[in-house]
């Protein structure tokens, strides 16, 4: 249940850890299944669970040709992204309004423990558009380096300076643990924030594999960054009013 809490929350830090509501809970759950269901079938393996991927000897390409094979699964699942917005409508329409996009498919991430291939350290705009926010759903329970750092908005400078001239990991994590946070999540949560947020994936020490889903919201007439609208995006809803513009040729 979104509450205007998390609203508030959001508006100061950037970023909002935030429950979804058990019904749309039971229906990520259903897709969560038959994800494993189709991992299931891709590694021929009746017993397969996410949590244990790692335990399943597969090398890179392997991996990146499983891990493609369920991105095409999860763009025929159709409703996923409508599940993921109706779990959040209320926080998504209060920060991109009535008119509203929807990344066409959600980013799956799998990381397994050790694994030292990662997104770096990093904010998503410019690139992405600065009118956006971003969900991060984990697909499992996640502890301590299963889950990300996310730093609150008012270390964006300082942040951004400290990243010119960093070079070891050590001073890295080091800055992290001072200035990020980093969540557990249990399935059912999300974590919501803006693409000015900068945000670290720790090396997986855990002795599970993290399994998580990003996806991005922005509004229809809003700056898009560097990804356009047929390429990158797909209209989710819109409001009356340009329900109304659509209907006739000119103004």
């Amino acid at each position: 249940m979104i509450h205007n809490k998390d609203l508030i929350v959001l508006e100061k830090k950037g970023f909002v850890k935030t429950k979804i509501e058990k019904k749309y809970i039971k229906q990520l759950e259903i897709f969560r299944n038959r994800l494993k269901i189709r991992s299931k079938k891709i590694l021929k393996n009746k017993k397969f669970n996410l949590e244990d991927f790692h335990k399943y000897q597969i090398n890179d390409i392997k991996l990146n040709n499983f891990r493609l094979s369920l991105i095409e699964y999860i763009k025929s699942y159709k409703n996923l992204n409508n599940i993921v917005y109706a779990s959040l409508k209320n926080i998504i329409d209060e920060c991109v309004g009535p008119d509203v996009l929807v990344q066409k498919t959600s980013n799956l991430v799998i990381q397994k423990p050790n694994d030292i291939n990662r997104s770096p350290f990093h904010k998503d705009a410019p690139v992405a558009s600065n009118y956006e926010i971003v969900i991060w759903l984990p697909l499992v329970n996640c502890r301590k380096t299963m889950s990300m750092y996310i730093f609150d908005i008012k270390h964006h400078d300082k942040t951004k300076r400290f990243l010119k001239n960093v070079k070891s990991e050590r001073k890295i994590i080091n800055f992290c643990k001072k200035y990020g946070r980093l969540y557990n999540y249990k399935f059912g949560e999300a974590l919501i924030f803006w693409t000015n947020n900068y945000h670290y994936i720790p090396v997986n020490g855990e002795n599970n594999t993290r399994w998580s889903l990003n996806l991005r919201f922005k509004n229809l007439f809003t700056p898009y960054g560097t990804k356009n609208l047929l390429d990158y995006y797909k209209i989710l809803r819109v409001s009356p009013l340009t329900q109304l513009l659509n209907k006739i040729d000119e103004i």
